[in-house]
């Protein structure tokens, strides 16, 4: 049986429409909530994993998909209400049945960096709940992927926290 038509890999880091701070993001302290950071790179890099294959798409045709199982965030600047927003996303890594990738918040005006985080996913089968390999064509995009995105220069300051190994 074979897998689903994979589409053409985008091997540009991946951004998102730009979005907007919202007022409900806003902690007591003036400034967007820790959570809402993670919570964007959750829901954002998920939408843009789509462009991968990895996504939504994905998961219904294959019942496989990604979990995250370690992320290291980083806040560089504070956010505040209305501040424009684009996230970034990149694959850093992949090997058998892991990947780690770099999602970057940035301000859309000007492109500061606000947080990055990097998550470190394995690919597991929905039915089992078991960590499982990619098919070798997936496997081998994303390992082509990673080696195109690990070429590229990291952002100004950010040092790899995660790996595929051990």
């Amino acid at each position: 049986m074979s897998g689903p038509a994979l589409p053409p890999l985008p091997t540009e880091i991946l951004t998102s429409e730009p979005s907007r701070v919202a007022e409900e993001w806003i902690d007591l302290y003036g400034h967007m909530n820790m959570a809402r950071y993670v919570a964007l790179f959750d829901e954002v890099g998920y939408a843009l994993q789509e462009r991968w294959g990895l996504g939504e798409t994905y998961t219904g045709e294959t019942r496989k998909g990604l979990f995250v199982v370690d992320v290291a965030v980083s806040y560089k600047r504070e956010l505040t209400a209305g501040t424009p927003l684009t996230l970034a996303l990149r694959l850093l890594e992949a090997d058998a049945k892991r990947l780690v990738s770099l999602m970057e918040l940035r301000r859309a005006d000007d492109g500061t960096l606000a947080a990055t985080m990097e998550q470190l996913s394995v690919h597991a089968d929905l039915t089992t709940r078991r960590v499982v390999p990619f098919e070798p064509p997936v496997a081998e995009r994303l390992r082509d992927l990673a080696a195109v995105h690990g070429a590229l220069p990291l952002p100004a300051g950010h040092r790899r926290r995660l790996t595929c190994r051990g």
